[in-house]
């Protein structure tokens, strides 16, 4: 018989940095679990065996909270239903009378029919946003650790990804990094119980224990490098497993040597009859009740507001942002990630958003939240942010290098369904997928053929340098591949756009393929920049100025704003500018909160090789005399931007001009500050041939028709 549903809370029974278990510690270990929707956990706290006096559990799971989905921001979340919420927020009355009596007491975590679990973290950055709600939720309650049970959770639902072999790896390996002494156990069922490891990597390497599913039966789960001093392969429900097995399940592990035995959901019931069928056998003494058993009644219904994520930020100050839970109140702090004390930041605020100040730049940050209701609900526990250099750059000021392998960046869910859509940035590949399938991944979402969105370069039967559109339309994939073949180390520009009639491609502005399609757009999931699928399709390059648009842009809309949008901008859903130049987070600046959560990146990713002119220069034209064209600070609104850059001798090069410029001048000078050709502005899009320059550098000089702007830049043709 298949286990109900216990989430196996693994008693860390002896970490290498020393003993968690009190002074009475039994051999084997005495696990208990708890239903507390229906028990209170106190009855635990009843039990001890007749001749030494000793309690008979060392380790009490609360069974259990949950992994839920917040389809809003593509994140999982820990979720506490109303009794879960009652036992940690009165960890007083429920949980340290059991510390006290020499117990650890431990949150077991299940799936909650939502498409979440331990075993599909698509990113490390997903799995240690999970990790630090786990630890902080450890650290807020008091308890002393976290048990896994990968059951529930319909991997899929909800437009997440199926169960993956780096997940639960990594999940446990942030988890012991955060809670280096506490208990981290797994019930060994599901598809957890199959991925195990993960690049020489093992889930047995960071939790304390395991213990067998099938209750009334006896296997021991194979978690290496587990010993049997950590293992429970008896498994006893108590009222359903009858007082024979119980017995035999005592003597099988007492031969065997094993060191934990695991009793599951302990009611409100005197239940020293079936636990001395087994703590006869395992300690040679009857269990006996020794206090009273509580009864227990039902919490109230109160759920913290999720939706959460954080904006606005200047180095001293941030927006912390969520989504209305009903009508009610809420109560939010925050902490610099290194401190273990929170800083109240609103009390009873009707708003969802708050702002908080006096930060320290470039400081990682967590915040929380809770709901007053009649009751207090749970806290929940926002991502992680770093609160910025608090230094205000222009459009383009800096780009992100990705490397092709495990750098990449994650904006949580995306629903980009509809009749219409748009991807735009700039890409500067450092090289091309020389192995099958031959894909370079730029941004997108891809669950499946019926629902998917995506940009890439390559493809199975196209060259690895071409550009790709795919778009599941009416269920069923379609592709769009460009006309040009890309070069590695320039930068482009590039766009894909569907209008519910037509498929387009264009590079730099111009078009270049088209493809007639009819029918609704299916694409509502992770949506990712620089990976799909898996990191054997990473992005190699730099990558600058990323949107997404629920509409078709125009060519003139493309050609025009390559380099930066006027915000706020109808029908944008997300804009990553990749201006914060440090950090593993990149803002959002449509408005919509799609923050990009990057893995792998330090410092050494971010640089100032950029596709598009900052309009801060000031460079030398004339060896002779030293004569400077110094460059005028301008605002980013009237700035003109200039792409591609650096351009090929063989084509052109575009020159977006504001209107404080038009009918203004464009002169070209080579660096010996030699005039090579001077053209016409108009306000608008310009585009310029090379009229065969030779390769170098040049310095354009730009001049408004009265002279008052002026603005210099320098380009390099390839």
């Amino acid at each position: 018989m298949k286990k109900k549903s216990i989430f196996t809370a693994l008693i860390a029974m002896a970490l290498q940095s020393g003993s968690l278990l009190n002074a009475q510690q039994l051999n084997p270990t005495g696990i208990c679990y708890v239903e507390v929707n229906n028990n209170n956990i106190l009855n635990a706290g009843a039990y001890k065996l007749q001749t030494s006096n000793s309690y008979l559990f060392n380790v009490v799971n609360i069974f259990a909270a949950n992994i839920n989905y917040d389809t809003s921001r593509g994140r999982a979340y820990l979720y506490s239903n109303n009794n879960v919420t009652k036992v940690l927020t009165n960890a007083d009355t429920y949980i340290k009378p059991l510390q006290q009596k020499g117990m650890k007491v431990v949150l077991t975590i299940l799936g909650n029919h939502q498409g979440a679990g331990i075993c599909n973290f698509p990113t490390r950055e997903a799995a240690k946003d999970f990790a630090l709600q786990l630890a902080n939720t450890v650290n807020t309650y008091g308890l002393d650790g976290i048990d896994f049970d990968d059951e529930y959770s319909e991997y899929g639902k909800n437009g997440t990804g199926q169960p993956n072999d780096s997940s639960f790896v990594m999940l446990v390996q942030e988890l012991r990094a955060l809670l280096p002494d506490k208990i981290i156990s797994f019930y060994y069922y599901g598809d957890a119980a199959s991925r195990l490891s993960w690049n020489g990597a093992r889930v047995g390497d960071n939790v304390n224990y395991s213990w067998n599913a099938m209750y009334g039966t006896f296997s021991a789960p194979n978690v290496p490098p587990l010993t049997k001093a950590q293992i429970s392969p008896a498994a006893v429900w108590m009222g359903n497993t009858s007082n024979s097995t119980t017995t035999s399940l005592a003597t099988q592990t007492k031969n065997g040597g094993y060191g934990v035995f695991m009793w599951y959901d302990l009611h409100g019931t005197n239940e020293s009859s079936q636990l001395s069928a087994g703590t006869q056998t395992l300690y040679g003494q009857p269990t006996v009740l020794s206090g009273s058993l509580q009864s227990w009644t039902a919490g109230v219904n109160c759920d913290a507001p999720i939706g959460l994520y954080t904006s606005n930020l200047t180095g001293t100050s941030a927006k912390l942002n969520w989504s209305a839970a009903a009508t009610n109140s809420y109560d939010i702090d925050y902490k610099p990630a290194s401190s273990t004390t929170w800083t109240n930041a609103a009390s009873a605020v009707n708003a969802t958003s708050v702002t908080v100040s006096g930060l320290t730049a470039n400081t990682e940050y967590d915040w929380r939240i809770r709901t007053n209701c009649s009751v207090k609900s749970a806290y929940m526990f926002a991502p992680r942010f770093n609160s910025g250099s608090g230094t205000t750059t222009p459009s383009g000021s800096y780009s992100l290098s990705l490397d092709g392998s495990s750098e990449s960046g994650a904006a949580g869910n995306l629903n980009l369904s509809g009749s219409a859509l748009s991807f735009e940035g700039w890409i500067k590949p450092s090289s091309f997928k020389s192995t099958s399938p031959y894909i370079s991944s730029v941004m997108g979402t891809e669950i499946g053929d019926s629902n998917s969105a995506l940009l890439r370069l390559g493809d199975a039967g196209l060259a690895n340098n071409k550009l790709q559109f795919v778009v599941s339309i009416n269920n069923v994939q379609q592709k769009l591949a460009s006309a040009t073949a890309l070069n590695a180390n320039t930068w482009y520009h590039v766009a894909a756009t569907y209008d519910g009639s037509t498929m387009k491609l264009y590079i730099n502005g111009v078009l270049n393929a088209s493809k007639a399609q009819t029918g609704n757009i299916s694409s509502n999931g992770a949506f990712n920049v620089g990976y799909s699928y898996n990191t054997s399709r990473n992005f190699n390059g730099k990558i600058d100025e990323v949107r997404v648009w629920k509409k078709a842009l125009t060519q003139t809309e493309i050609s025009q704003n390559m380099c930066n949008v006027s915000l706020p901008a109808s029908s944008l859903a997300a804009y990553w500018k990749f201006n914060e130049g440090s950090g593993s987070t990149v803002q959002d600046s449509s408005g919509n909160g799609a923050s990009l959560t990057l893995t792998g990146v330090d410092a050494s990713n971010w640089g100032t090789d950029l596709p598009c002119a900052t309009g801060t220069s000031k460079l030398s034209r004339n060896t002779e005399n030293q004569r400077e064209i110094g460059s005028e600070q301008i605002n980013n609104k009237n700035q003109i931007k200039l792409y591609p850059n650096p351009v090929s001798k063989s084509s052109s090069f575009t020159v977006s001009v504001p209107d404080n410029y038009n009918k203004g001048k464009l002169m070209i000078y080579d660096l010996n500050g030699r005039l090579i050709d001077t053209k016409s502005l108009n306000a608008g899009s310009n585009h310029y041939d090379l009229n065969g320059l030779s390769s170098g550098n040049y310095i354009l000089q730009f001049e408004s028709q009265n002279g008052s702007a002026k603005q210099t830049e320098k380009i390099m043709v390839k």
